[in-house]
């Protein structure tokens, strides 16, 4: 959290002297205010998938909730897609877009409005939380430090992606044991 306020610290500094780039400012502002959030939070800043989550009272079936909660990340998921299928029209509108911030004196300012919102929907997938277990879908521990990996399944309690297409109240796969079939 400190070094988050420190770097909205020296964008306000840099502001102040005679350097006046906005791009370096934006991202300044951005990135003291990501390491802020990281620190206040203690980890990563959880999305939730569903309002009122509790866990269940038996932890191998899929409930109501957790199938909305489900349905919810198939939507940001494609969502995610969606974005890095746009990256070539992102390009063009960089290409269309840099003339005119470098009449501006902005050049830097290109990447912002391209990286940003790819940066805000793919963040969303991927700090989702599970409707589940509550732990991060796609982190690798149940610290808030932790990292992420692209799964199909959440690694602390083994509910699938695609679990929203079983029966209500029916055990996922990843719970049944191999020799109870």
């Amino acid at each position: 959290m400190a070094f988050g306020i420190a770097n909205i610290i020296g964008v306000i500094a840099s502001l102040w002297s005679s350097t006046r780039d906005m791009s370096l400012a934006i991202g300044g502002f951005l990135i003291g205010g990501t390491w802020f959030a990281f620190g206040f939070y203690g980890g990563l800043p959880l999305v939730n998938t569903v309002h009122e989550w509790h866990r269940s009272a038996n932890p191998h079936e899929v409930t109501d909730t957790q199938r909305k909660g489900l349905l919810v990340m198939r939507v940001r998921r494609w969502a995610a897609w969606a974005a890095w299928a746009t990256v070539p029209g992102f390009f063009l509108l960089g290409f269309l877009l840099a003339p005119v911030l470098i009449r501006l004196g902005q050049p830097g300012l290109v990447v912002l409005i391209i990286g940003i919102p790819l940066a805000i929907i793919n963040s969303r997938y991927l700090l989702s939380r599970c409707p589940r277990c509550g732990y991060g879908f796609f982190a690798r521990s149940t610290h808030r430090g932790a990292m992420l990996a692209l799964t199909r399944t959440c690694k602390h309690c083994g509910l699938g992606l695609y679990a929203y297409k079983e029966r209500l109240g029916a055990a996922t796969r990843q719970d049944v044991a191999p020799n109870s079939q």
